[in-house]
Protein backbone atom coordinates (compact mmCIF):
# COMPACT_ATOMS: atom_id res chain seq x y z
CA UNK A 1 0.00 0.00 0.00
CA UNK A 2 1.23 3.49 -0.87
CA UNK A 3 0.09 6.50 1.19
CA UNK A 4 0.68 10.15 0.35
CA UNK A 5 0.49 12.32 3.49
CA UNK A 6 -0.51 15.96 2.93
CA UNK A 7 -0.11 18.84 5.38
CA UNK A 8 0.13 22.61 5.00
CA UNK A 9 0.96 22.86 8.72
CA UNK A 10 3.88 20.47 9.13
CA UNK A 11 5.40 21.33 12.48
CA UNK A 12 4.93 20.75 16.19
CA UNK A 13 2.42 18.08 17.11
CA UNK A 14 1.36 17.36 13.52
CA UNK A 15 4.94 16.41 12.62
CA UNK A 16 5.17 14.12 15.64
CA UNK A 17 1.77 12.55 14.91
CA UNK A 18 2.51 11.82 11.25
CA UNK A 19 6.02 10.56 12.00
CA UNK A 20 4.61 8.17 14.61
CA UNK A 21 2.14 6.74 12.06
CA UNK A 22 4.94 6.26 9.53
CA UNK A 23 7.29 4.55 11.97
CA UNK A 24 4.50 2.27 13.24
CA UNK A 25 3.73 0.94 9.74
CA UNK A 26 7.00 0.17 7.89
CA UNK A 27 5.10 -2.15 5.56
CA UNK A 28 3.43 0.92 4.02
CA UNK A 29 5.17 3.01 1.33
CA UNK A 30 4.84 6.50 2.87
CA UNK A 31 5.33 9.76 0.91
CA UNK A 32 4.91 13.40 1.95
CA UNK A 33 3.52 16.53 0.28
CA UNK A 34 3.78 19.36 2.79
CA UNK A 35 4.54 22.95 3.66
CA UNK A 36 6.62 23.12 6.83
CA UNK A 37 6.06 25.71 9.54
CA UNK A 38 9.59 26.79 10.34
CA UNK A 39 8.52 28.46 13.58
CA UNK A 40 7.09 25.10 14.74
CA UNK A 41 10.19 23.04 13.91
CA UNK A 42 10.79 20.30 16.47
CA UNK A 43 13.93 18.78 14.98
CA UNK A 44 12.35 15.82 13.13
CA UNK A 45 13.74 15.53 9.59
CA UNK A 46 10.96 14.36 7.20
CA UNK A 47 13.39 13.02 4.59
CA UNK A 48 14.48 10.32 7.06
CA UNK A 49 10.95 8.94 7.38
CA UNK A 50 9.37 9.17 3.91
CA UNK A 51 10.22 7.51 0.62
CA UNK A 52 9.86 10.91 -1.07
CA UNK A 53 9.16 14.48 0.07
CA UNK A 54 7.43 17.05 -2.17
CA UNK A 55 7.23 20.75 -1.19
CA UNK A 56 3.85 22.50 -1.08
CA UNK A 57 3.41 26.09 -2.22
CA UNK A 58 1.80 28.62 0.08
CA UNK A 59 -0.53 29.59 -2.77
CA UNK A 60 -3.67 27.38 -2.59
CA UNK A 61 -4.19 27.17 -6.36
CA UNK A 62 -0.56 26.23 -6.95
CA UNK A 63 -0.73 23.72 -4.11
CA UNK A 64 -3.74 21.98 -5.67
CA UNK A 65 -2.05 21.78 -9.09
CA UNK A 66 1.14 20.43 -7.53
CA UNK A 67 -0.83 17.87 -5.51
CA UNK A 68 -2.51 16.58 -8.66
CA UNK A 69 0.92 16.29 -10.30
CA UNK A 70 2.38 14.36 -7.35
CA UNK A 71 -0.60 12.00 -7.37
CA UNK A 72 -0.05 11.32 -11.08
CA UNK A 73 3.61 10.52 -10.35
CA UNK A 74 3.05 8.25 -7.35
CA UNK A 75 -0.35 6.58 -7.93
CA UNK A 76 -1.02 6.36 -4.16
CA UNK A 77 -3.72 4.11 -2.80
CA UNK A 78 -4.51 6.68 -0.09
CA UNK A 79 -4.10 10.44 0.17
CA UNK A 80 -4.14 11.24 3.89
CA UNK A 81 -4.80 14.91 4.70
CA UNK A 82 -3.51 16.18 8.04
CA UNK A 83 -4.95 19.53 9.30
CA UNK A 84 -8.10 21.40 8.32
CA UNK A 85 -6.48 23.38 5.50
CA UNK A 86 -4.92 20.25 4.00
CA UNK A 87 -8.35 18.64 4.22
CA UNK A 88 -9.80 21.44 2.10
CA UNK A 89 -6.96 21.30 -0.45
CA UNK A 90 -7.14 17.53 -0.89
CA UNK A 91 -10.90 17.36 -1.18
CA UNK A 92 -11.06 20.34 -3.57
CA UNK A 93 -8.42 18.79 -5.83
CA UNK A 94 -10.98 16.36 -7.29
CA UNK A 95 -8.63 13.38 -7.15
CA UNK A 96 -10.16 10.38 -8.91
CA UNK A 97 -8.17 7.27 -8.06
CA UNK A 98 -6.84 7.43 -4.49
CA UNK A 99 -9.01 7.06 -1.43
CA UNK A 100 -9.21 10.22 0.68
CA UNK A 101 -8.53 9.96 4.42
CA UNK A 102 -8.86 13.09 6.53
CA UNK A 103 -7.41 13.84 9.99
CA UNK A 104 -7.93 17.45 11.09
CA UNK A 105 -5.91 17.02 14.32
CA UNK A 106 -8.50 19.41 15.84
CA UNK A 107 -11.06 21.13 13.61
CA UNK A 108 -10.50 24.79 12.76
CA UNK A 109 -14.00 25.62 14.03
CA UNK A 110 -12.93 24.53 17.53
CA UNK A 111 -10.64 27.55 17.80
CA UNK A 112 -11.55 30.10 20.46
CA UNK A 113 -9.28 32.90 19.24
CA UNK A 114 -11.63 33.75 16.34
CA UNK A 115 -15.21 35.01 16.27
CA UNK A 116 -18.40 33.03 15.96
CA UNK A 117 -19.02 33.97 12.30
CA UNK A 118 -15.61 32.59 11.26
CA UNK A 119 -16.21 29.38 13.19
CA UNK A 120 -19.59 28.97 11.48
CA UNK A 121 -17.96 29.41 8.06
CA UNK A 122 -15.33 26.78 8.89
CA UNK A 123 -18.03 24.38 10.06
CA UNK A 124 -20.06 24.96 6.89
CA UNK A 125 -17.04 24.23 4.70
CA UNK A 126 -16.42 21.00 6.60
CA UNK A 127 -20.05 19.98 6.14
CA UNK A 128 -19.91 20.61 2.37
CA UNK A 129 -16.69 18.63 1.96
CA UNK A 130 -17.65 15.66 4.16
CA UNK A 131 -19.15 13.66 1.23
CA UNK A 132 -15.78 13.87 -0.55
CA UNK A 133 -14.08 11.93 2.26
CA UNK A 134 -13.72 8.15 2.07
CA UNK A 135 -12.70 7.86 5.72
CA UNK A 136 -12.54 10.34 8.58
CA UNK A 137 -9.67 9.39 10.91
CA UNK A 138 -9.98 10.79 14.44
CA UNK A 139 -7.22 11.06 17.02
CA UNK A 140 -9.73 11.53 19.87
CA UNK A 141 -13.17 9.96 20.27
CA UNK A 142 -14.76 13.40 20.64
CA UNK A 143 -13.67 14.16 17.05
CA UNK A 144 -15.89 11.30 15.90
CA UNK A 145 -18.95 12.95 17.39
CA UNK A 146 -18.08 16.23 15.67
CA UNK A 147 -17.46 14.41 12.38
CA UNK A 148 -20.76 12.55 12.58
CA UNK A 149 -22.55 15.85 13.10
CA UNK A 150 -20.88 17.13 9.92
CA UNK A 151 -22.22 14.21 7.92
CA UNK A 152 -19.25 11.84 7.79
CA UNK A 153 -20.43 8.26 7.29
CA UNK A 154 -17.19 6.28 7.60
CA UNK A 155 -14.94 6.98 10.57
CA UNK A 156 -12.09 5.39 12.51
CA UNK A 157 -10.30 6.19 15.74
CA UNK A 158 -6.51 5.80 15.54
CA UNK A 159 -4.64 6.72 18.74
CA UNK A 160 -1.74 9.12 18.70
CA UNK A 161 1.42 7.97 20.44
CA UNK A 162 4.73 9.31 21.66
CA UNK A 163 7.90 8.65 19.69
CA UNK A 164 10.69 8.76 22.25
CA UNK A 165 14.04 7.06 22.68
CA UNK A 166 14.37 4.98 25.86
CA UNK A 167 15.40 7.12 28.82
CA UNK A 168 14.98 6.98 32.62
CA UNK A 169 11.48 7.78 33.83
CA UNK A 170 10.70 10.71 36.10
CA UNK A 171 11.35 10.51 39.83
CA UNK A 172 9.61 12.07 42.81
CA UNK A 173 11.20 15.07 44.53
CA UNK A 174 10.13 17.04 47.57
CA UNK A 175 10.25 20.25 45.56
CA UNK A 176 8.06 19.86 42.49
CA UNK A 177 9.24 20.95 39.05
CA UNK A 178 6.07 21.75 37.09
CA UNK A 179 6.44 21.92 33.30
CA UNK A 180 4.40 22.35 30.16
CA UNK A 181 5.43 22.06 26.51
CA UNK A 182 4.45 23.88 23.32
CA UNK A 183 4.30 27.22 21.59
CA UNK A 184 3.25 30.16 23.69
CA UNK A 185 0.01 30.87 21.81
CA UNK A 186 -3.74 31.22 22.18
CA UNK A 187 -4.44 27.50 21.67
CA UNK A 188 -2.15 26.50 24.52
CA UNK A 189 -3.75 29.29 26.61
CA UNK A 190 -0.77 30.69 28.44
CA UNK A 191 -3.15 33.06 30.26
CA UNK A 192 -4.81 30.07 31.93
CA UNK A 193 -1.42 28.82 33.14
CA UNK A 194 -0.63 32.28 34.54
CA UNK A 195 -4.00 32.26 36.33
CA UNK A 196 -3.28 28.77 37.70
CA UNK A 197 0.17 29.75 38.95
CA UNK A 198 -1.18 32.84 40.71
CA UNK A 199 -4.01 30.83 42.28
CA UNK A 200 -1.48 28.32 43.62
CA UNK A 201 0.73 31.12 44.95
CA UNK A 202 -2.21 32.84 46.68
CA UNK A 203 -3.98 29.80 48.13
CA UNK A 204 -1.48 26.96 48.55
CA UNK A 205 1.82 26.69 50.36
CA UNK A 206 3.45 24.83 47.49
CA UNK A 207 7.21 24.67 47.10
CA UNK A 208 7.62 24.37 43.33
CA UNK A 209 9.30 25.76 40.22
CA UNK A 210 7.36 26.34 36.99
CA UNK A 211 8.68 26.15 33.43
CA UNK A 212 7.26 26.50 29.92
CA UNK A 213 9.36 24.53 27.42
CA UNK A 214 9.05 26.46 24.18
CA UNK A 215 8.65 29.98 22.84
CA UNK A 216 6.13 32.03 20.92
CA UNK A 217 4.01 35.13 21.55
CA UNK A 218 6.28 37.83 23.09
CA UNK A 219 3.43 39.19 25.22
CA UNK A 220 2.75 35.71 26.54
CA UNK A 221 6.41 35.13 27.30
CA UNK A 222 6.56 38.39 29.27
CA UNK A 223 3.44 37.61 31.30
CA UNK A 224 4.63 34.07 32.02
CA UNK A 225 7.96 35.44 33.22
CA UNK A 226 6.22 38.08 35.37
CA UNK A 227 4.17 35.31 36.99
CA UNK A 228 7.31 33.35 37.88
CA UNK A 229 7.10 30.81 35.06
CA UNK A 230 10.43 30.40 33.30
CA UNK A 231 10.19 30.29 29.48
CA UNK A 232 12.99 28.19 28.00
CA UNK A 233 12.84 29.53 24.45
CA UNK A 234 13.21 27.13 21.54
CA UNK A 235 15.20 24.03 22.51
CA UNK A 236 15.85 20.79 20.59
CA UNK A 237 13.31 18.02 21.02
CA UNK A 238 15.76 15.70 22.80
CA UNK A 239 16.41 18.39 25.39
CA UNK A 240 12.68 18.87 25.84
CA UNK A 241 12.34 15.17 26.62
CA UNK A 242 15.30 15.28 29.00
CA UNK A 243 13.75 18.20 30.88
CA UNK A 244 10.42 16.38 31.04
CA UNK A 245 12.14 13.34 32.51
CA UNK A 246 13.69 15.49 35.25
CA UNK A 247 10.37 17.15 36.18
CA UNK A 248 7.68 15.96 38.63
CA UNK A 249 4.41 17.27 37.09
CA UNK A 250 3.26 17.90 33.54
CA UNK A 251 0.50 20.53 33.40
CA UNK A 252 -1.60 21.11 30.27
CA UNK A 253 -3.93 24.11 30.05
CA UNK A 254 -4.86 24.27 26.33
CA UNK A 255 -8.22 25.80 25.39
CA UNK A 256 -8.75 23.46 22.43
CA UNK A 257 -6.90 20.34 21.27
CA UNK A 258 -7.03 17.11 19.32
CA UNK A 259 -4.86 14.53 21.09
CA UNK A 260 -1.63 16.36 21.95
CA UNK A 261 1.59 14.41 21.58
CA UNK A 262 3.19 16.38 24.43
CA UNK A 263 0.82 14.77 26.94
CA UNK A 264 1.68 11.30 25.62
CA UNK A 265 5.42 12.09 25.69
CA UNK A 266 5.13 13.18 29.32
CA UNK A 267 3.11 10.06 30.14
CA UNK A 268 5.68 7.80 28.46
CA UNK A 269 8.25 9.18 30.92
CA UNK A 270 6.04 8.39 33.89
CA UNK A 271 5.38 12.06 34.56
CA UNK A 272 2.15 12.65 36.53
CA UNK A 273 -0.40 14.72 34.62
CA UNK A 274 -2.50 17.73 35.64
CA UNK A 275 -4.74 18.44 32.66
CA UNK A 276 -7.38 21.11 32.10
CA UNK A 277 -10.67 19.44 31.25
CA UNK A 278 -11.84 20.13 27.68
CA UNK A 279 -14.09 17.87 25.57
CA UNK A 280 -11.42 16.21 23.40
CA UNK A 281 -9.17 15.38 26.36
CA UNK A 282 -12.13 14.22 28.44
CA UNK A 283 -12.94 11.74 25.65
CA UNK A 284 -9.43 10.25 25.95
CA UNK A 285 -9.98 9.40 29.63
CA UNK A 286 -6.68 10.97 30.65
CA UNK A 287 -5.51 10.71 34.25
CA UNK A 288 -5.29 14.02 36.07
CA UNK A 289 -8.20 15.72 34.28
CA UNK A 290 -9.50 18.60 36.40
CA UNK A 291 -12.41 20.98 35.90
CA UNK A 292 -11.45 24.54 36.85
CA UNK A 293 -8.38 26.20 38.30
CA UNK A 294 -9.09 25.20 41.91
CA UNK A 295 -9.36 21.52 41.01
CA UNK A 296 -6.25 21.69 38.84
CA UNK A 297 -4.33 23.32 41.69
CA UNK A 298 -5.57 20.62 44.10
CA UNK A 299 -4.38 17.93 41.66
CA UNK A 300 -0.90 19.46 41.64
CA UNK A 301 -0.85 19.81 45.44
CA UNK A 302 -1.82 16.13 45.82
CA UNK A 303 1.37 15.13 44.02
CA UNK A 304 3.61 16.48 46.79
CA UNK A 305 3.29 13.22 48.72
CA UNK A 306 5.38 10.39 47.29
CA UNK A 307 2.71 7.61 47.46
CA UNK A 308 0.19 9.72 45.50
CA UNK A 309 2.91 10.81 43.10
CA UNK A 310 3.95 7.22 42.36
CA UNK A 311 0.33 6.16 41.81
CA UNK A 312 -0.08 9.04 39.35
CA UNK A 313 3.17 8.08 37.64
CA UNK A 314 1.89 4.52 37.19
CA UNK A 315 -1.32 5.89 35.68
CA UNK A 316 0.72 7.89 33.18
CA UNK A 317 2.74 4.83 32.18
CA UNK A 318 -0.49 2.89 31.77
CA UNK A 319 -1.83 5.64 29.48
CA UNK A 320 1.35 5.47 27.38
CA UNK A 321 0.98 1.70 27.15
CA UNK A 322 -2.52 2.06 25.72
CA UNK A 323 -1.10 4.41 23.07
CA UNK A 324 1.64 2.05 21.91
CA UNK A 325 3.14 1.62 18.45
CA UNK A 326 1.45 -1.78 18.19
CA UNK A 327 -1.99 -0.34 18.99
CA UNK A 328 -1.52 2.53 16.57
CA UNK A 329 -0.31 0.26 13.77
CA UNK A 330 -3.23 -2.13 14.23
CA UNK A 331 -5.84 0.62 14.11
CA UNK A 332 -4.11 2.53 11.31
CA UNK A 333 -3.79 -0.45 8.97
CA UNK A 334 -7.42 -1.43 9.51
CA UNK A 335 -8.45 2.16 8.76
CA UNK A 336 -6.43 2.35 5.54
CA UNK A 337 -7.75 -1.04 4.44
CA UNK A 338 -11.27 0.13 5.15
CA UNK A 339 -10.73 3.33 3.16
CA UNK A 340 -9.47 1.45 0.10
CA UNK A 341 -12.11 -1.26 0.28
CA UNK A 342 -9.59 -3.96 1.18
CA UNK A 343 -11.80 -4.89 4.15
CA UNK A 344 -15.55 -4.52 4.34
CA UNK A 345 -16.80 -4.28 7.90
CA UNK A 346 -20.27 -3.62 9.24
CA UNK A 347 -20.80 -0.52 11.32
CA UNK A 348 -19.11 -0.98 14.70
CA UNK A 349 -18.20 1.21 17.63
CA UNK A 350 -15.59 3.86 16.99
CA UNK A 351 -13.53 3.63 20.15
CA UNK A 352 -11.61 0.94 22.04
CA UNK A 353 -13.04 -0.61 25.17
CA UNK A 354 -10.45 0.97 27.50
CA UNK A 355 -12.15 4.33 26.90
CA UNK A 356 -15.17 2.97 28.72
CA UNK A 357 -17.39 2.36 25.73
CA UNK A 358 -18.37 -0.81 23.92
CA UNK A 359 -16.03 -1.29 20.99
CA UNK A 360 -14.05 -3.66 18.85
CA UNK A 361 -10.37 -3.89 18.10
CA UNK A 362 -10.84 -2.29 14.70
CA UNK A 363 -12.04 1.08 15.97
CA UNK A 364 -14.19 1.61 12.86
CA UNK A 365 -17.69 2.93 12.36
CA UNK A 366 -20.06 3.48 9.48
CA UNK A 367 -20.19 2.88 5.78
CA UNK A 368 -17.81 4.07 3.08
CA UNK A 369 -17.89 7.66 1.91
CA UNK A 370 -18.61 8.79 -1.64
CA UNK A 371 -16.92 11.45 -3.74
Amino acid sequence: MRVLHVSEALGGGVTSAVTAMVEATPEVDHHLFARPRQQHDIGIEPARHFASVHPMSGNPASAVLALRSVVRQLYPDVVHAHSSVAGVLVRMAMLDRPSIVYSPHCFAFERRDIGGPSRRVFRAVERVLAPRTDLFMAVAPQEMDLAADLGHQSMAYVPNRAVTEPRPVAEHADRLRIVTVGRVCAQKDWRYLVHLKRFVDDHLALDATWEWLGDGDPEGERELDDAGIDVSGWIPREEVLDRLASAQVYVHTAAWEGAPISILEAASLGLPLAVRSIPSLDSLALPGLSVGVAALAARIESLVGEPAWRAASDSSLDLAGRHSAEAQARHLMRAYQRATGAVALPGVSAVPTWLGQTGTDGGLRGAGGAR
